[in-house]
């Protein structure tokens, strides 16, 4: 068969004998929402698990709304819809003045946002009448104790000295945080670094990866550091392969979150019955394959379905190279995956914990990429290279056998493939 697959704003094509293909594995199609401000609405006059929002605010004074920074792709404002204005128009029904509502940028380690990002994302009426802050994980921080882990919660002041705390964002599938959402907007979104440091440094543990909540050491400490910093509400989303919104959730923190996280699975799990001896993974195209970094979601999705020992084809154009200097030194300076993978937690670095997590992907399996990058640098960090996806079918022969199978992911960065016995 021929495909035609995404190569940053361009294609390439994929060629593969019908006897090697198990399956083309696809998201169902989803229609976005008809009315995003309607749907909006009806969620918050019935909220999950929780009190409506305006009687949450009734006799407070000062309100703080959590929202992702620009590059999650949360599409809180559009043409015809501005998300923040229905809970804004809560605040109102209770008397909380304009002057009295505060936006913060959960940032987590990033930069803090420009103005124009600010008004990119969340759009010119919030930018113009509200103060919109970043957070930056080294500066304003307060301590909320420990956490059972022993890990101090630092988190930024404005969350402890706002009478009402609303958190947003949008819920998909993460490779060791188990799902984006939720508890994530607190940690890692507004606490300090070393916070970000000690919990991102969990991911070798047992129980973290790709859509694990229960068991997840990770993913258990960010619902602590949650209800420890007081959040009132929640409000997400999950949106399909086209950023339209198909699923809002709003009310209670964890009991909201979790029917969102039903709401990813059903739009996102695609069941297969076998592993495959290799797996062809397409991040997409442009913007999510500008860099080779930004494609490691790519990567932690298209394992779950290919044997150990397989092989995992990443298309990606990744013009900008490898698109994260501390993931680019972790990787290059060390001389071998077992010594990142030996890596003690204490040393393991905001940053560097990309890297010690797929070490473990390039131990397990061969990664040959295909890209605009030389194969030198990929070579040099561990990764295999392959000049065309004909190269790579040549090089998968090679090792696999004529008969090889195969699955094809086009959209690998959002699918969330897994074999039956997965959650």
């Amino acid at each position: 068969m021929k495909i035609d697959l995404k190569y940053g704003k361009f294609h390439r094509t994929l060629k593969l004998p019908d006897k090697n293909l198990l399956k083309v594995l696809e998201l169902e199609k989803s229609s976005g929402l008809a009315d995003v401000t309607k749907s909006t609405i009806e969620v918050l006059e019935n909220p999950i698990g929780s009190d409506k929002l305006r009687n949450l605010a009734k006799d407070k004074k000062t309100a703080l709304i959590i929202v992702s920074d620009y590059t999650r792709g949360v599409p809180y404002k559009r043409a015809n819809f501005n998300l923040l204005l229905p809970i804004i128009d809560e605040f109102h029904k209770a008397g909380i003045k304009d002057k009295d509502i505060k936006f913060l940028v959960g940032t987590g380690a990033h930069r803090p946002h420009t103005e124009q990002e600010n008004r990119d994302n969340l759009g010119d009426e919030i930018v113009d009448n509200y103060q919109v802050i970043s957070h930056e994980c080294d500066k304003d921080l307060v301590s909320l104790g420990k956490l059972s882990t022993g890990n101090e919660l630092l988190i930024n002041k404005l969350v402890v000295e706002s009478d009402l705390v609303i958190l947003t964002g949008l819920i998909t599938t993460h490779y060791f945080g188990g799902y984006s959402g939720g508890r994530k907007g607190i940690l890692p979104g507004v606490v300090g670094r070393e916070t970000i440091r000690k919990n991102h440094s969990m991911v070798l543990r047992d129980g973290v990866g790709l859509a694990k909540i229960v068991g997840s050491p990770i993913s258990k400490e960010m619902s602590e550091a949650a209800a420890k910093a007081g959040v009132d509400f929640l409000l997400n989303v999950v949106i399909n392969d086209k950023k339209q919104i198909v699923k809002i959730v709003a009310g209670d923190l964890e009991k909201a979150f979790l029917q969102g996280v039903e709401a990813c699975n059903k739009l996102y799990k695609v069941v297969v019955d076998q592993p495959a001896d290799c797996t062809f993974a397409c991040a997409g195209g442009y913007p999510k394959d500008v860099n080779l970094y930004q494609t490691m979601k790519t990567l932690n999705n298209a394992r779950q379905v290919t044997k150990p020992g397989g092989t995992i084809v990443l298309l990606t154009e990744a013009g900008e190279g490898i698109g994260s200097d501390t993931f680019d030194q972790w990787l290059s300076k060390a001389t071998s995956l077992e010594e990142l993978l030996s890596t003690p937690e204490k040393d393991i670095t905001v940053g560097g914990h990309t890297a010690v997590i797929n070490s473990k992907n390039l131990k397990e399996f061969d990664v040959l990429v295909v890209s605009e990058m030389d194969k030198d640098t990929l070579e040099q960090r561990f990764f295999g290279y392959a000049k065309s996806l004909d190269d790579a079918v040549e090089k998968i022969k090679a090792k696999h056998g004529e008969d090889f199978k195969a699955y094809i992911l086009p959209q690998a960065g959002l699918i969330y493939p897994c074999l039956e016995k997965c959650n």
